[in-house]
């Protein structure tokens, strides 16, 4: 098994246990048992179990933001409608989250409670969707399509907040979990919530 694809197990076996146990009652001698590995190649690629956990969360980070930049390029920015653009937006981060629910369940539900860069580290997640939609409010004021009364910082809290408990409900809790088919209802039902509140009518 080459370097890149051990790494990678570990990781995987890694973020089983800790969306299953949670991650104080994660140990590396679980990780090692479930992966079948000499404890020691742990040690070749993560200097103990936050590395791990923070490696995971930021990995996470590269793919949301990779696949916020593919998804980008599908629209034609002349042509989308301002509530097009958002359920866009709401869509394509519900898939995310949806596409691998114990990632969902770790960023999600353990970050509460968890201390120094563990916790930091999954904030950044929060922040980034928070500061996302904060300049597409920006940019809707812009263009005369948001209104210009609009608390830009609340309503970014409020709809972040909203995806974010909204996925945590229906991909990352195992009893209640959804098939990502559903995603599309999800996102309409969200849109008709906020899009009265956050644009001009035409």
């Amino acid at each position: 098994m080459k370097a890149d694809e051990r790494k990678k197990l570990i990781l995987e076996h890694a973020k089983r246990l800790f969306s299953r146990k949670g991650y104080y009652d994660t140990q590396i001698s679980d990780i090692v048992n479930e992966a079948k590995i000499a404890r020691g190649t742990v040690y070749q690629y993560f200097k103990n179990k936050d590395d791990i956990f923070i490696t995971l969360i930021k990995n996470f980070y590269q793919d949301w933001e990779a696949n916020i930049s593919i998804e980008m390029h599908k629209i034609d920015m002349s042509k989308i409608n301002p509530v097009d653009y958002m359920s866009f937006r709401v869509k394509n981060t519900l898939q995310l989250l949806a596409s691998d629910p114990d990632l969902c369940n770790i960023v999600l539900r353990m970050g509460i409670g968890l201390s120094g860069e563990l916790e930091t580290s999954i904030k950044r997640f929060e922040k980034k969707i928070h500061n996302l939609i904060v300049n597409d409010l920006k940019l809707g004021i812009r263009n005369h399509h948001v209104r210009r009364d609009l608390n830009i910082d609340m309503t970014s809290h409020l709809i972040t907040g909203a995806l974010l408990r909204t996925a945590l409900a229906f991909f990352g809790n195992r009893r209640n979990r959804k098939d990502g088919n559903d995603i599309e209802k999800m996102t309409r039902e969200i849109i008709a919530i906020f899009a009265p509140a956050i644009f001009i009518k035409k």
